[in-house]
């Protein structure tokens, strides 16, 4: 086995596609912005209103001061509602180990962030409708056995692995990764829609051995 793991990394260590690690978490009055802490002209912005995304290349996204600005781990994805869209992200993680040598990351704690000011202009039933789908959605902050890394593929195991073409270590990492197992497929589609490669993780919920 531990042939195979020097083999596997030696051979995809010049190309291999890494996810952003480190994000910072800016809250504005009328949008979030999310950057990378290791590269900050890479990230994207989210209006507060409609939950529109916008990716970000290079420089300032706002003249103005963020209200708040904290770190976390990653984005796990967004959904949208009957009024509002929905950002979930990663606030804490722990190292449980390695897969191939590289670091995998359980996820200890997540939050949603509020896109839904047109909230504000539905009517009741709407406003009810809403508190409803977001209190079914608030069960998906407490799922336990949740895993990923930045950078590698955990859903395939060696045998699969080994049969990969050349070069698949390099595509992004979602790209990698089996859609069977992937818990979050269904909530990377707008990340994925917006070529926001470097933010999309795949995470898999389960008991795995490392």
């Amino acid at each position: 086995m531990e042939e195979v793991v020097e083999m596997e990394s030696a051979s995809c260590s010049g190309g291999r596609f890494k996810l952003c690690e480190k994000l910072e978490l800016q809250e504005f009055q009328d949008k979030f912005v999310i950057k990378s802490l290791e590269s900050p002209a890479q990230g994207f912005s989210i209006d507060r209103h409609d939950g529109n995304i916008e990716p970000i290349h290079g420089g300032d996204t706002c003249g103005s001061s963020p209200s708040k600005i904290s770190t976390i781990y990653g984005v796990v994805g967004t959904i949208r509602l009957l009024a509002g869209t929905y950002i979930i992200v990663i606030t804490s993680r722990k190292e449980v180990g390695n897969f191939l040598g590289f670091r995998v990351y359980r996820v200890m704690s997540m939050k949603f962030l509020s896109c839904n000011e047109a909230l504000k202009k539905s009517n009741s039933q709407e406003k009810r409708d809403e508190a409803y789908f977001l209190t079914l959605l608030k069960t998906v902050e407490s799922t336990p056995g949740l895993y990923y890394s930045y950078e590698t593929d955990i859903t395939l195991n060696l045998q699969r692995r080994w049969k990969l073409s050349e070069g698949w270590m390099a595509k992004p990492i979602w790209k990698q990764a089996d859609p069977r197992f992937v818990w979050n497929k269904n909530l990377l589609d707008e990340l994925i829609e917006h070529k926001l490669d470097e933010f999309v993780i795949p995470i898999i919920q389960g008991n795995i051995l490392l």
